[in-house]
């Protein structure tokens, strides 16, 4: 009796949990082939060009334009071989420059979060 009641209880739970893993995984599915054309527009932001004093130092890479204080990314280096040029060569960097970038949605960026804006370089501008 007692196995039975078992056996019992394990099919239930099993049903169960099969019936909760088909919804999830159909609604996940059905979610990507709903919208494609709006992921890849969302994925293509549009770069824009910005002017402003470049700063970095420990844990600080920052772009001000007129107040407002992005996060620098730049992953191809641009702006320290741009920083070369001009004869700062040391880690840390002072200098007013232009950059193209693609800026990011509004988020915690850099090392401690501090920054509420981010800038990705992509070129520098004259």
């Amino acid at each position: 009796m007692f196995n039975l009641r078992l056996v019992v209880a394990g099919l239930a739970a099993l049903i169960f949990m099969s019936i909760g893993c088909s919804n999830k995984e159909s609604n996940s599915v059905h979610e990507v082939k709903e919208n494609p054309s709006e992921a890849i527009v969302k994925q293509t932001p549009e770069e824009v060009e910005m002017r402003g004093v470049f700063k970095r130092s420990f844990e600080i890479h920052e772009l001000d334009t007129n107040g407002k204080v992005y996060y620098v990314s730049d992953p191809e280096q641009l702006l320290m071989k741009d920083s070369n040029k001009i004869g700062q060569d040391g880690y840390y960097k002072l200098f007013e420059t232009c950059v193209v970038g693609v800026i990011g949605s509004e988020g915690g960026y850099g090392p401690t979060g501090k920054y509420e804006n981010e800038i990705t370089v992509s070129k520098i501008c004259v």
